[in-house]
């Protein structure tokens, strides 16, 4: 269980995967995931697309940007009202390499007892 606001998270996971959704080429494979680490809730979302360069990887939490070679569509808000939910909420967010170091996966950790 988590205590937050409902609406609020709903759109952090609405946002993260309908990135993965977006940016994932046909075949390619979006997994998501709800766990517990050390009494922490994680939420994990993971996508075989393009990725983003470790370079970018801050860069796209601002509000507007838009990767060099994102695809058409989108406002650039997606990952900026990720990041602002989480805060609200005591949570991190962390981008890496998806699996096999294809694609991107995103972690959300929320404190434990939250």
């Amino acid at each position: 269980r988590l205590a937050g606001e409902p609406d609020n998270l709903r759109a952090l996971v609405r946002n993260l995967v309908d990135n993965a959704l977006r940016y994932t080429p046909a075949g390619g494979r979006v997994d998501v995931a709800v766990l517990a680490e050390d009494g922490a809730a994680v939420l994990a979302v993971e996508d075989t697309g393009p990725g983003i360069p470790a370079a970018e990887r801050e860069r796209v939490f601002d509000r507007f940007y838009r990767a060099p070679g994102a695809p058409a569509g989108g406002s650039g808000l997606g990952l900026a009202i990720v990041r602002r939910v989480a805060e609200r909420h005591g949570a991190t967010v962390d981008l890496a390499d998806g699996p096999a170091g294809r694609g991107l996966r995103v972690t959300v950790r929320f404190p434990a007892g939250r």
